[in-house]
């Protein structure tokens, strides 16, 4: 087969790709905190002198393998992705249970999996008078225990710490990395830290009464969408060009 095909089927693999990182950030638009991923592509030039090697599978291009090729080829692949991790615009709310970071940070949230990090902060009261997650996750405290606030009136200051009116105090955990892109998500809105990854001190501001809004551009993501749809159809037009290539040398040029 001709290996323009496999080039094309490379391309559009990785636009395949960025169409899902794209829908997924238009889809979490509306979410507290939420922070756009990124594609990053990269192109694979490979040479083999093996004789009569096989051209790439689909799986192959998919996972970055290219596999034995004749000659010199350039293919496009999605190596990873990376989360934008810029702050996204404080709304405020009025809500005592909504809290923001404004600067770099996270709070601390305890989960079945473990200790995970987040920048939403729609909170609420759980039946036990701790601070918790819109999903029921504890809010921690500095010291690593759930906060308790009861029913009654509390405050938040700038530094995290926690006044309740009815007497008491604790104090938000919040933490930073000096190396965001070792972060990964974990879902629902968590960051988990890689093994090793010691936290640093936090440069936020606490705003209580405030949410921070995701840090997706709708314009930007619909440019970002329209061109990766574009590309793909470039792509796809490249494979049925070679195809019809391969069937005019088939029965035109091979004729006698």
């Amino acid at each position: 087969m001709n290996k323009g095909i496999y080039v094309a089927t490379s391309g559009s693999l990785a636009q395949e790709r960025a169409m899902d990182i794209i829908a997924n950030n238009m889809a979490n638009m509306n979410t507290s905190g939420f922070k756009a991923d990124r594609m990053l592509f990269q192109t694979y030039l490979h040479k083999t002198e093996a004789p009569g090697a096989a051209a790439p599978t689909s799986d192959e291009i998919k996972a970055g393998i290219m596999g034995n090729k004749t000659d010199d080829t350039a293919y496009m692949f999605s190596s990873q992705s990376y989360t934008n991790f810029e702050q996204g615009p404080l709304q405020k709310t009025g809500n005592t249970f909504d809290i923001a970071l404004d600067g770099g940070g996270f709070m601390a949230v305890e989960t079945p999996m473990g200790e995970r990090y987040t920048r939403g902060g729609a909170f609420k009261i759980d039946s036990a008078g701790q601070l918790v997650t819109a999903d029921g996750y504890k809010v921690l405290g500095q010291r690593g225990s759930p906060i308790t606030v009861g029913n009654e009136e509390f405050s938040v200051r700038e530094d995290g710490q926690i006044t309740v009116s009815g007497g008491g105090t604790d104090q938000l955990k919040i933490v930073d990395f000096a190396d965001r892109t070792q972060l990964k998500k974990s879902g629902q809105g968590f960051f988990v830290a890689a093994d090793g990854m010691e936290p640093a001190p936090p440069a936020a501001q606490v705003r209580q009464g405030y949410l921070e809004a995701s840090n997706i551009n709708p314009v930007v993501e619909m440019t970002r969408m329209i061109t990766a749809l574009r590309t793909y159809e470039a792509f796809q037009k490249t494979i049925h060009s070679n195809d019809d290539m391969t069937t005019r040398l088939i029965t035109d040029v091979a004729r006698p």
